[in-house]
């Protein structure tokens, strides 16, 4: 399996010792133009980003989506930053409009 990791210097290497290929962005613009082309490209079939650009890459996720392919998986994980949540509230997003209420948690 392929696997791509974009975010800061410390949190790409991490990924690096388990094999995966690191692109190193730092801000949202750059985590942005990154993913987007890694996904053009088609080469990884698993994209690791951290969770505090879930907002600013959510459209480019989710183009992924609307075509039906299943890959590239998309990883949202925590960095040392430790903003955490936005997945979360993406996921009762997603989940309310499947059951057509909103989810409180």
């Amino acid at each position: 399996m392929s696997i791509a990791v974009i975010g800061s210097p410390p949190f790409v290497s991490c990924f690096e010792m388990i094999g995966a290929v690191s692109f190193e962005a730092n801000g949202s613009e750059a985590v942005t133009r990154t993913l987007k082309r890694l996904i053009e490209e088609e080469n990884f079939k698993l994209i690791i980003i951290p969770e505090r650009f879930a907002k600013e890459t959510l459209p480019l996720r989710e183009q992924v989506m609307r075509k039906g392919d299943i890959t590239p998986v998309f990883t949202l994980i925590p960095d040392l930053t430790m903003e955490t949540g936005m997945r979360i509230e993406e996921l009762q997003e997603i989940v309310s409009l499947a059951i057509g209420a909103k989810l409180e948690l």
